[in-house]
């Protein structure tokens, strides 16, 4: 291998892992901005109107006093006075929103394996033998490993989960869930190669390289080919077939779902006289 081909494989896997690691950040990042936005406007809108009634009332007690005043020197001074004052009101105000927008930080993030599926919650232990409630709302985001949405169902006790979201007790062992990221359940589009081992009704059996079997499953939206991209039929595939799929594999079954081609290279079968 030369110099010039080692360098550009490790620059390619350093990018992968960029784009990845910046993947997951936006993700984690756009979940919980979509989460916190509405909220934050909501507060805005609530002191919206106490920000314009002192800031009202401000222009007429200025307007009131200066009328009172006897020199432009005792003017001004009511005018700071008065400024001074309401401008310590719009402070505490300030102080109030900004401590109501502390308290909506995802402070809770664990990592853990859960013990126990409920309805509307989990239960996971951590590495350090803490348990922690975890409870799922309608507002909670369910993912996969890879980020492609999920549901409780699909959830498993032992898997390894990453939770995000807020303490609701001040033991700090009961999270209210924004996100839960179920690290298990790895599914991905991707494209495999290998050999039929098994041809049945509506699925292969496809022995490959690098994944060991599969369980590939034929759908109504499967595309079937030989070599020269024509279309062939689910009974021209016979064991032995050297095959390309593309689909969603899901690592912890071993199976190839959303199938999208299945393209058999071992036809056409070859002509003897050629």
């Amino acid at each position: 291998m030369t110099k010039k081909t080692l360098f550009f494989i490790l620059f390619a896997i350093f990018i992968f892992n960029s784009i990845n690691s910046n993947i997951y950040a936006e993700s984690v990042r756009n979940i919980i901005k979509k989460e916190i936005k509405p909220t934050i406007q909501t507060i805005k809108k609530e002191i919206e109107p106490t920000i314009s009634a002192i800031r009202q009332e401000t222009k007429e007690q200025i307007r009131e006093k200066v009328n009172q005043a006897t020199n432009l020197i005792e003017r001004n001074e009511i005018k700071n006075e008065i400024r001074e004052k309401n401008k310590g009101l719009l402070e505490e105000i300030k102080n109030q929103i900004k401590e109501k927008v502390k308290n909506l930080k995802f402070e809770a993030k664990i990592k853990g394996k859960i013990i126990e599926i409920g309805e509307n919650y989990l239960k996971i232990t951590t590495n350090d033998q803490k348990q922690y409630q975890v409870n799922i709302t309608e507002r909670t985001q369910l993912r996969r490993k890879f980020w492609g949405k999920s549901t409780l169902k699909e959830f498993k006790v032992d898997n390894e989960v990453l939770v995000i979201g807020k303490f609701t007790n001040e033991e700090k062992n009961t999270i209210e869930a924004v996100l839960i990221r179920n690290l298990s359940i790895q599914r991905r589009w991707g494209v495999f190669f290998g050999e039929a081992t098994t041809v049945s009704q509506n699925y292969l059996i496809v022995k490959t390289a690098k994944r060991g079997e599969l369980k590939v499953y034929l759908s109504e939206k499967t595309n079937l080919k030989n070599k020269k991209e024509e279309i062939i039929k689910w009974e021209d595939i016979k064991v032995n077939d050297k095959v390309r799929i593309k689909g969603v594999w899901d690592k912890d079954l071993k199976e190839i779902r959303e199938t999208e081609e299945i393209k058999n290279f071992s036809l056409p079968l070859k002509n003897k006289n050629e």
